[in-house]
């Protein structure tokens, strides 16, 4: 159980957390900008949760998957907007869709454990320990990033966010794919053993830049197709500021 809630935390907290992170070195928001969003996202999560059995009605009860489809869908426009503009309303949008997308889910999980007594304890420290890796990895990509950013300027990190973006569009995918609106494709390659999701570096890289070890057509496609898009629209938008600038 202990093993398993970090995991589970890992995979949950981890996304929100990255993403977070480099929607801040983008453009610093303040700390009460940063604790709202945080707030407000983690109370959607629950009404999102406590809703799920009437929204799961929807749709010929397919609303869950529809809704976190709009979610995924939601966040990758959010981020784009805010790579383009620095809008405070679209870091809100971005971290609260976020937030209600992955948080909802460790909020079942939770919940489901919590009552058990001899769980109790393995959930609690492996909750810990998840929340506490997630902080330093934070930590350290904020100042990596930050370090690239004053070297090399804005495009590295406007890749590294058109690649994070373009991973919540594989997750709707999956999830359409789970209801049977998309038909899953042939497998393009199989990675598994040079570097498994389920290895350390695998999590990690999946949450960064939705790493797949085994990707079908449709997920490259769509993967690679909205990465383009993301970044043509940042350096060409980039670039006409620039000019006007000047």
């Amino acid at each position: 159980m202990l093993i398993t809630s970090l995991v589970m935390s890992l995979n949950q907290l981890l996304p929100v957390a990255i993403l977070l992170v480099l929607l801040q070195v983008v453009k610093k928001q303040s700390s009460l900008k940063i604790g709202s969003a945080l707030v407000i996202g983690a109370v959607m999560s629950f009404l999102y949760m406590q809703s799920a059995s009437w929204v799961s009605q929807w749709f010929e009860h397919q609303g869950l998957e529809y809704s976190q489809i709009g979610l995924c869908i939601t966040i990758f426009i959010a981020v784009l907007v805010f790579a383009l503009k620095q809008k405070s309303a679209a870091f809100y949008i971005a971290v609260m869709s976020t937030i209600t997308l992955y948080l909802s889910h460790y909020i079942i999980y939770l919940t489901s454990f919590w009552q058990n007594n001899d769980a109790g304890q393995s959930l609690f420290i492996g909750t810990l320990l998840g929340v506490g890796i997630c902080l330093s990895f934070s930590v350290l990509l904020y100042f990596l990033m930050n370090a690239i950013k004053h070297r090399f300027g804005m495009y590295p990190l406007f890749t590294l966010l058109a690649f994070n973006s373009a991973a919540k569009l594989l997750v709707a995918l999956d999830l359409a794919s789970q209801i049977d609106l998309i038909t899953n494709t042939s497998t393009v390659w199989d990675l598994r053993n040079l570097l498994s999701e389920n290895s350390e570096l695998g999590r990690v890289l999946r949450a960064l830049v939705g790493y797949e070890a085994t990707p079908d057509l449709m997920s490259v496609l769509i993967y690679s197709t909205s990465s383009v898009l993301f970044l043509l629209l940042c350096y060409v938008i980039s670039a006409s500021i620039t000019k006007e600038r000047v």
